[in-house]
């Protein structure tokens, strides 16, 4: 077994060298004995690119090209091959076991291994001292599994945890925690015990015992003269690796006897003797590298051959690029550039600074589109990090913006896939009876067999009428003129239902309690019903064209990942299955279990396509053949890293265990050296230009340090000078994109832009002349054509007078709610709209129930009609709006807190019409229009357009004489809260409902058949608080007197003729009690009772309403829908309006429209 190490710096020839002896093998021989490349799994994809690609990819020279040009075979020399096989150690693993035919036992995978912890942690957390808190956190389990893991891999077994804990020179918390994790240890290594599992770092190990056992059997004679007919391994070769495991040194070496040959690359200009010095970068490698001779050693029981591929100025990846050559040959020892830096300009490192990390994503996605429209290729192109996690969402921004064609190194969580959705959501539906949230989730998944418009349908049915619980599990039934849409909706809780309903039977069966393996079976047979194997094939048929630039793969649900996630989510409920075949939970506690399972399930996603930029973290992507490489976030704490902090044993306990003799994995030393390392590696994956950049702050706007990288690389560039990105000159603009907020900006500005309309004809401009037009602020005069304003209303414009009044507050308001129809979700909550439903539902109920008896309210006395409220609300309460009153503790108080305000009321009310009121109520929720009872009132406004107004008038009270045709008419509109006619919005038209409403009694169609006289005579409006008013003051005062408080609560406010008065108040008393007046002792009005009308001023008054009616419809047709909303004082429409998110006006820079009285507004004038 000749075993050579191949060493060399960063762009020496060893990959090549490795790549170039495997075409040759192939070449020499393609069906002969088996070929092994070994490598990180992240690139064993790249590296099969590169092999089949040939000794140039995509038209470059790879590492350390000509150096080994002896060896380079012709692009076509290899089409294909079946010797080689590219493996990650896992993999690996199972060929060795495959070729010996050894079945590997039964094992936990990592998420297997997490959900075995986190059940155990729930049976056990009584029992730990330190983390009996923790034990139920989200997450824990998981940090729990590295380091039960790290534990293990430095031979830390339960029993000597259990021994460290007890020593008594160590600090209390620590011996705790160890207490807790020797206590975890041993019953995790029980429960694998007990139910014949092994661990899922157990593999390796397994693999390489195997190989040796069989080793041992066969005779050293057959050894040395036969290969093994088992498994034989032409040729080995390991590349890629800066550390290994124990159990990969392991395995490798029980590999190695197999081999006919072996060679080992790794990164190191010089053949380590010793240890190397913590601070140089070779120390991680090099560590590496001596572990792995002395295995190779202990083989051979010779010195394997060392080659050392030297630096060569003309033989390796910076043949066309000096400084970078420099670069890479000084990053130990520091040097000055002595070549005169002016000379390599163009290829020199480049040092940018940026505002934060969006500014620097952006300056890579703009020089990455000067690179290509100078002749690169994006392929050519990398952007490197330390870590993705802060520059993930900047750099998808970014380059998606600028049309950069990107593919996004890294794993991809399967939790929020939608398969893992809908399984998440279907058992927390079963679990929590339904509840909304959690059924409508797994509705929404994607697999269910309905369009997406019918379940919205659904929800939205839901919501407003409060369907949760038992409730989907009953028919869906729906009276009166619904009944059509019950029958829809019924057909299609049945269609969904079904899948759901025959999951929560399943677990029924088992009473709610399955074991793992029970509940796997179920979640199968669900999946089966529901068809997701069928869909994931659909969806990835269909989407099996190449995804749109930029997007993330996991959204974008490419073709391939869909059949991977289908893979890992059967693997997850084998493990499920594996690890609780016996063990019986309730079916809430399953939860936590199989979520944190779901946490830790990700899928690799394999590039999408050829030509992409490559973006990843320096210690997992593999870069071969880079032109142009970026290297982001130089700033301290950022790259290189901060040690990351330990989070159950903290540093403090890890250097306390090793004062003892106990060390556990890097320490700071070596994790610093592995930082030096990744920067070293960083800087020299580029053949031809390196960018260096950091940021002024993070994303957060906190101030960040310039990392010590950017020093040490200012050490051999002296005249590196730092430039410093703004992108805020736009005539340097790489992509259109940049040039919105300068054109916004000269667009907005006095005089405009010159030759717009040439500035239109670019192509590129003319696309973002659209999207300006789309994105500009809207003007405040801003309106409709006349005839938009037709299309969207009609000829007839059929509305109500409330909605009237918003337009009178703000025309865009009006526009966005009755032409474009835009409402709020309804839902099934007690807000103030039901609760006054509810108080009218009850009074309409107790006026009809006395007409129905031929009684009138004045005929009952105040507590018999008390009585008689209390009855009808409760029984109302339970058939309300589908048991909106009884939905909760909260709804049945505030019930009984309305139906206490009635009963006030009504007492307070039917006293007032035994002693002072003379009018009676004729008719309550008197509709017109629409559902009315006549038609709607219908305004001329000429042109052939004409103003329909509906509406539903509270009650209507009237007074008629003995022997009259006619009867005074008072209109009454029921408030939940004090409300009051303000001249100002009266005048402007934002108060108008109430005397409209007068207006169309006067305008009544059939009087006698209505109201049994032959005219009306309008005497008053009035809105009524059923909530009642009541005044701040003592609690004495009120208890003094309550039943005055009671009455002053209930008084009406309004307008009225004062002829009319005595009809209203018989009292003759000269202060109203019922009503707001006050009188001189002649008998006439004072002057401050704004609320009493001379009968000229009330006429005038109903008339000046109809005409603001027929301005405002005119105003409307015209097409007026400015954003213009009023203010009075301090008081604005914008503080309730459920469209503030449409219109976006600044509350504090809006010009508001200033509401005066004309004799105020003439005044100014």
């Amino acid at each position: 077994m000749p075993a050579r190490f191949l060493l060399g710096p960063a762009g020496s020839g060893k990959t090549f060298r490795c790549l170039a002896e495997i075409r040759a093998e192939l070449a020499r021989d393609p069906a002969g004995p088996p070929l092994i490349l070994l490598a990180p799994k992240q690139a064993t994809f790249q590296l099969e690119r590169q092999l089949l690609a040939g000794s140039e990819v995509g038209g470059q020279r790879p590492e350390g090209g000509s150096q080994c040009s002896a060896l380079r075979p012709p692009p076509s020399a290899l089409r294909g091959y079946a010797r080689l096989q590219i493996f990650s150690f896992d993999r690996l693993a199972r060929y060795a076991l495959e070729k010996l035919d050894a079945v590997a036992p039964s094992s936990l995978s990592e998420e297997g291994r997490v959900m075995v912890l986190r059940a155990l942690l729930l049976q056990r957390a009584s029992g730990l001292k330190r983390f009996d808190k923790s034990a139920r956190r989200p997450g824990f389990a998981k940090q729990l599994s590295g380091l039960l893991a790290e534990l293990q891999s430095h031979g830390l077994s339960a029993p000597r945890l259990a021994e460290l804990s007890a020593r008594k020179d160590l600090p209390a918390e620590l011996a705790a925690k160890l207490h807790d994790l020797g206590l975890l240890l041993a019953a995790y290594t029980g429960w694998l015990a007990e139910h014949e599992l092994q661990d899922a770092n157990h593999l390796l190990d397994f693999a390489a015992t195997t190989l040796r056992g069989h080793s041992a059997r066969r005779s050293p004679l057959a050894i040395h003269r036969s290969p093994d007919p088992a498994i034989s391994i032409a040729a080995l070769w390991l590349d890629g690796f800066a550390e290994m495991t124990p159990a990969e040194l392991d395995l490798l070496a029980a590999v190695l006897p197999h081999c006919e040959r072996a060679t080992l690359a790794f990164c190191l200009d010089h053949e380590p003797r010793g240890a190397e010095p913590w601070l140089s970068i070779w120390a991680v490698v090099g560590k590496t590298f001596s572990r792995c001779r002395e295995r190779v050693t202990a083989l051979t029981g010779a010195e394997p051959e060392v080659e050392l591929l030297a630096r060569d100025p003309v033989k390796n990846r910076f043949t066309t690029n000096p400084p970078l050559a420099h670069l890479e040959s000084h990053w130990s020892q520091p040097q000055p550039l002595t070549l005169h830096v002016s000379r390599f300009t163009f290829h020199a490192p480049r040092l940018v600074a940026c505002a934060d990390p969006d500014a620097e994503a952006a300056f890579a996605a703009r020089e990455v589109l000067k690179f290509v429209r100078g002749g690169g290729r994006f392929r050519e192109a990398a952007v490197l990090v330390r870590q993705l996690d802060g520059y993930q969402k900047p750099l998808e921004r970014a380059f998606r913006r600028y049309g950069v064609p990107f593919f996004l190194d890294r794993r991809e969580g399967v939790a929020h896939h939608p398969l893992a959705e809908l399984t998440r959501s279907a058992l927390r539906t079963v679990a929590f009876d339904w509840a909304q949230d959690d059924w409508f989730a797994a509705l929404k998944a994607g697999f269910a067999a309905v369009d997406e418009t019918e379940i919205d349908a659904l929800e939205n049915e839901s919501l407003a009428r409060g369907w949760r619980g038992a409730k989907w599990r009953t028919p869906i039934q729906l009276g009166g003129n619904e009944a059509e849409l019950g029958a829809r909706l019924e057909r299609l809780r049945e269609k969904l239902l079904r899948p759901f309903s025959a999951l929560a039977a399943k677990l029924a069966s088992f009473q709610n309690q399955p074991t793992g393996a029970q509940l796997a079976g179920a979640l199968r047979d669900f999946w089966e019903e529901s068809g997701v194997e069928r869909t994931l094939e659909q969806w990835s048929v269909a989407e099996s064209s190449p995804i749109a630039d930029g997007q993330s793969p996991i959204a974008n649900r490419p073709s391939a990942l869909h059949a991977t996630v289908w893979a890992q989510m059967n693997s997850w409920l084998d493990n499920l299955a594996l690890a609780f075949p016996r063990e019986a939970l309730p079916l809430r506690d399953w939860l936590p279990v199989l979520e944190a399972g779901l946490a830790n399930l990700t899928v690799g996603v394999i590039p999408p396509a050829l030509d992409q930029v490559l973006i990843g973290a320096i210690d997992r992507s593999r870069n071969p053949d880079l032109k142009l490489a970026f290297v982001l976030g130089l700033n301290e704490g950022v790259f290189p890293a901060a040690p990351a902090t330990p989070l159950i044993l903290s540093e403090d306990d890890r250097a306390a265990l090793d004062g003892r003799g106990v060390a556990l994995g890097a320490d700071l030393r070596e994790r610093l050296a592995r930082e030096r390392y990744f920067g070293y590696i960083a800087c020299t994956r580029s053949s031809e230009r390196l960018v260096l950049t950091f940021a002024h702050a993070n994303s957060d706007g906190k101030k960040l340090n310039v990392s010590p990288f950017v020093a040490h690389v200012q050490r051999m560039f002296p005249e590196l000078e730092t430039e410093e990105f703004t992108g805020a000159d736009w005539r340097a603009a790489e992509h259109a994109i940049e040039l919105v907020e300068p054109l916004m900006a000269m667009r907005s500005a006095e005089g405009g832009v010159r030759n717009w309309e040439k500035l239109r004809q670019i192509s590129a401009l003319g696309e973002l002349d659209r999207g300006l037009r789309a994105l500009k602020n809207p003007q405040p005069d801003e309106s409709l054509s006349p005839a938009l304003a037709e299309k969207i209303f009609g000829p007839a414009l059929n509305s109500s007078v409330s909605r009237l009044e918003e337009f009178a507050k703000c025309p865009f308001r009006f526009l966005v709610h009755s032409g474009l129809r835009a409402e709020e979700r309804k839902v099934f909550e007690l807000d103030f709209r039901e609760q006054g439903s509810f108080q009218h539902d009850v009074l309409k109920i107790f006026h009809e129930q006395l007409a129905a008896e031929g009684k009138r309210w004045r005929d009952l006395a105040p507590v018999a009609a008390r009585e008689r409220v209390g009855r009808i609300a409760d029984g109302l309460l339970a058939k309300y709006r589908d048991g909106l009153l009884r939905d909760s503790a909260q709804t049945q108080f505030t019930a009984r807190v309305l139906t206490r305000a009635l009963q006030d009321f009504i007492e307070v009310i039917t006293g007032w019409m035994q002693t002072r009121y003379q009018f009676d109520p004729a008719r309550v929720e008197l509709g017109f229009g629409r559902e009315g009872e006549v038609p709607a009132w219908t305004l001329a406004l000429g042109g052939g357009r004409e103003l329909r107004l509906n509406g539903r008038i509270d009650r209507v009270d009237l007074f008629r004489a003995p022997g009259s045709d006619s009867a005074l008419c008072v209109v009454m509109d029921y408030k939940s809260s004090a409300k009051k006619l303000d001249p100002v919005l009266l005048e402007h038209g934002v108060q108008l409902q109430l005397l409209s409403y007068l207006t169309v009694l006067r305008h009544w169609p059939d009087v006698k058949k209505s109201f049994g006289v032959e005219r009306l005579v309008p005497a008053g409006v009035f809105y009524v608080n059923l909530r009642g008013g009541y005044s701040s003051g003592t609690s004495r005062a009120a208890l003094a007197d309550a039943e005055a408080a009671r009455k002053d609560a209930y008084r009406h406010t309004g307008r009225f003729d004062v002829s009319v008065l005595r009809q209203l108040d018989a009292s003759g008393d000269a202060r109203g009690e019922q009503f707001n007046f006050r009188l001189k002792k002649d008998g006439t009005p004072h002057a401050n009772s704004a609320e009493v009308l001379s009968p000229a001023e009330f006429t005038a008054l109903l008339t000046r309403v109809e005409s603001q009616l027929r301005e405002m419809g005119a105003r409307i047709f015209s097409g007026e829908a400015k954003v213009d909303p009023y203010r009075k004082g301090a008081e604005t429409p914008c503080e309730y309006c459920d469209y503030a998110n449409v219109c976006r006006i600044d509350p504090w820079t809006h010009e508001y429209r200033v509401l005066r009285r004309a004799d105020e507004e003439a005044d100014e004038e």
